[in-house]
């Protein structure tokens, strides 16, 4: 697996289209699933959904799945409102289920969940957290949707580097996210940005299904945050 990198300028780089695939090496392949749960075994997972919460055949609530029969420690957060979400009472969520790691963490987040880690973030400078994957930040700030005051909370968008590295995922065809401006997150937060191809917000309704892709991209932030070399 290659490992995710940043350009000499110290912004992000882009790497070839995540595409969308249901029967992949992950389901399998022994030997491909392995590779994965070794680089993720040193670290606590943590999945942070977005609005309305991550249903069951959300990538993430598969991911979840998986990894949790595979003895990886996962941890889910879970906020008193899904619905109506501020900045606050979803921070005090994230700062909840950290507490819960024993390991290194890596961060799984996903809408304004990513946009939750990117805040608490810029608020400390240290703490249990090694790495984070950020899928198709919400844009609070540019957003005109139905949904845009539900979300009005947590503006601006923080736009200082991040205290850890991350990856950036986008789709080209997301209505929470131009590409543009996605571009302008990762050189911001200093990301890792990986282009998604067109798979929407990559939410619920996107229809990923387990999001192979995705999980070999996790992968390769696991190997790069424990130093490990390439397989």
């Amino acid at each position: 697996m290659p490992t995710p990198g940043r350009s000499n300028d110290g912004g992000s780089i882009q790497r070839r289209p995540l595409p969308c695939r249901e029967t992949t090496a992950f389901l399998t392949d022994p030997t491909v699933a392995s590779a994965l749960i070794g680089a993720l075994s040193p670290f606590d997972i943590v999945i942070v959904p977005g609005l309305d919460g991550s249903g069951p055949d959300h990538w993430q609530s598969r991911w979840e799945s998986f990894l949790s029969r595979r003895s990886i420690a996962v941890h889910r957060v879970v906020q008193i409102d899904w619905e109506k979400p501020t900045y606050r009472a979803w921070r005090s969520g994230l700062r909840a289920t950290l507490a819960k790691c024993r390991q290194p963490t890596i961060l799984i987040a996903h809408s304004l969940g990513a946009v939750l880690v990117a805040r608490w973030a810029s608020e400390r400078s240290n703490g249990p957290v090694s790495g984070a994957f950020l899928v198709a930040p919400a844009d609070v700030e540019r957003h005109c949707g139905a949904d845009a005051g539900r979300v009005a909370d947590f503006a601006p968008l923080p736009t200082a580097r991040l205290p850890f590295p991350s990856v950036l995922v986008a789709s080209r065809n997301d209505e929470w996210l131009a590409i543009h401006r996605a571009r302008t997150m990762a050189r911001r937060w200093g990301s890792t940005m990986l282009d998604a191809g067109k798979l929407g917000h990559i939410g619920n309704i996107s229809g990923v299904g387990l999001w192979p892709d995705g999980l070999s991209a996790l992968g390769d932030l696991a190997l790069s945050l424990s130093g490990a070399p390439d397989p």
